[in-house]
């Protein structure tokens, strides 16, 4: 038994809030180092006094207050932990956000989350200043990694480093929080399009974060190294790094980029990493690569997969390069991340993503809400305390989907005689690119805005690169946009992994008799 580990569980039973979480982190791992990127890194006693100043800052030189929110639009960097943390001992409500977004997907989330304030990169501050000024943000702070372009702000600003120093010199005040209080607002998905945000609170993350080290049990509090080339700005790795990583003393390497394959070597190399979190595409990638080979895979305790369904030849060919069993698992931004997992040695299944999580139930029920049969297929159910308290400002789709504290996932799933689940499809068309939630609305609302666009429909099919893709069929009124047109102007209003990577023409899309397009009919022309 390790004595530290029972520590930090003793101590978490007893604590109910990230804020007294962070302090009791910060305090037992002090001279731990907390995150590493690049040449760079900090210990959990610098993170405490950079995030110390980072709130002093915001109590003392800005407007804000408790329940504020505060959009968090960076990749993987030191700052990243020292601004949400900073944030979140300041009462303020994380707004976790994509830097690679688009110009109407920013719109929507600044909007839509009612952001007071949002942490950039100088490199896009030019691309954001239009949106924030038309926006509720009153307040902007950035990160330098270029000459920064302020002259259009119409809004209060800071660069990272002055305003740490100028919180130094200020007074902190501590908040009172609780555990249903609102921790962080995750975007997710909609069906209509639109993006909603799961509302997550402290007692969600906490529980999520718990729950993952309970339930993998291989890992040992303050003497461990996380790899981390997933962004943390999604719920996956947030939960893993922000969350698990600070609670128990964990040092986690942050990857800026992992499609940067020698950038991803150089951050681990010489040292002894016990957990690597990844997706398909990411494993993928780098086993096919020899370089891969040079890294030290002694310390390797846990490889967990999640965010899109794991490739049994690329789990094997990961297992045989580095003697390391991938786990595959499954959760969504509403459950703060994971919620089933494959456990490792001797409780793992190919294929299966695994048995419920320590503190989670599952139920799979069919159409008519009825309990189903081993071995048969229905929607998946979930219900625990890392369960999201509700969909932001949207009680419609929050009723949809929560009843009576259960989840209803829009997932077929099955279970087996010995409980590992599997999941079958989605009732949703959703598109899963890279881990990433697409959805179909909000392609062919984006397209349909073509003036010789007469109708379109976006469906998912499969690449070896990403799992999934999006194939568009078209419809044209005149024939005179070609697949490029549609492409460019994809370019310009999607993310990237949005992008439809397959474009059909034809001459009309398969209806039902009340005029709804069959999109399952459109499947063999892919």
């Amino acid at each position: 038994m390790n004595l530290i580990s029972e520590t930090v569980k003793q101590a978490a039973l007893e604590t109910d809030t990230l804020q007294s979480i962070f302090s009791q982190g910060c305090k037992q791992f002090r001279e731990n180092t907390s995150f590493v990127c690049g040449p760079q890194n900090l210990s959990y006693s610098a993170l405490e006094q950079d995030s110390r100043n980072f709130a002093a800052y915001i109590q003392n030189h800005t407007d804000l207050q408790p329940g504020d929110r505060i959009a968090l639009q960076l990749p993987n960097c030191l700052a990243y932990p020292i601004f949400a943390w900073g944030a979140l001992r300041a009462g303020l409500i994380l707004v976790n956000i994509n830097p690679l977004y688009t110009e109407n997907e920013l719109r929507h989330m600044y909007q839509d989350s009612g952001a007071k304030a949002l942490i950039v990169l100088s490199s896009s501050l030019e691309f954001v200043t239009d949106l924030v000024n038309e926006s509720d943000i009153s307040a902007l702070f950035y990160l330098n990694n270029q000459t920064p372009s302020l002259e259009n702000l119409h809004v209060d600003y800071c660069e990272f480093s002055e305003l740490l120093s100028m919180g130094s010199r200020s007074k902190f005040t501590a908040v009172t929080a609780k555990a249903d209080d609102i921790a962080l607002l995750q975007y997710t998905g909609g069906t209509t399009g639109l993006s909603k945000a799961a509302v997550l609170t402290h007692e969600n993350l906490i529980s999520a974060a718990h729950s993952f080290w309970e339930t993998t049990a291989v890992f040992e509090a303050g003497n461990e190294i996380f790899a981390a080339p997933l962004p943390v700005y999604h719920v996956y790795a947030f939960v893993g790094h922000i969350m698990v990583g600070v609670i128990y003393g964990v040092t986690s390497i942050l990857i800026p980029n992992p499609r940067d394959l020698p950038a991803v070597y150089e951050a681990l190399k010489g040292t002894k990493f016990s957990l690597f979190v990844g997706i398909n595409t990411l494993f993928n990638m780098l086993c096919q690569d020899p370089q891969f080979r040079t890294l030290d895979f002694s310390g390797l305790k846990f490889t967990l997969s999640g965010g899109m369904a794991l490739n049994q030849s690329v789990a094997l060919r990961w297992e045989a390069l580095t003697h390391c069993q991938i786990n595959e698992g499954y959760g969504l931004t509403e459950s703060s991340a994971g919620v089933i997992i494959n456990r490792g040695q001797n409780c793992r299944r190919l294929g299966s993503v695994g048995k419920p999580m320590q503190g989670v139930e599952i139920k799979i029920l069919d159409d008519n809400q009825q309990p189903i049969a081993t071995g048969g297929k229905g929607e998946l159910h979930i219900k625990g305390k890392q369960i999201m308290k509700e969909y932001w400002q949207n009680p419609e789709a929050t009723a949809a989907t929560l009843k009576d504290g259960w989840l209803a996932t829009g997932d077929i799933a099955t279970i087996d005689e010995d409980g590992f689940i599997y999941i079958v499809d989605r009732i949703k068309d959703m598109i899963l690119v890279s881990g990433f939630n697409v959805y179909p609305a909000e392609i062919e609302q984006v397209v349909n805005r073509l003036e010789d666009i007469q109708e379109c429909a976006a469906i998912a099919i499969q690449s070896e690169d990403s799992g999934e893709a999006v194939q568009l069929f078209v419809v044209r009124k005149q024939n005179a946009l070609s697949e490029n047109d549609i492409i460019e102007h994809c370019r310009a209003n999607l993310a990237p992994y949005k992008i439809p990577k397959i474009i059909k023409f034809i001459d009309e899309l398969p209806k039902s008799p009340v005029g709804k397009i069959l999109k399952r009919e459109l499947s063999p022309y892919s």
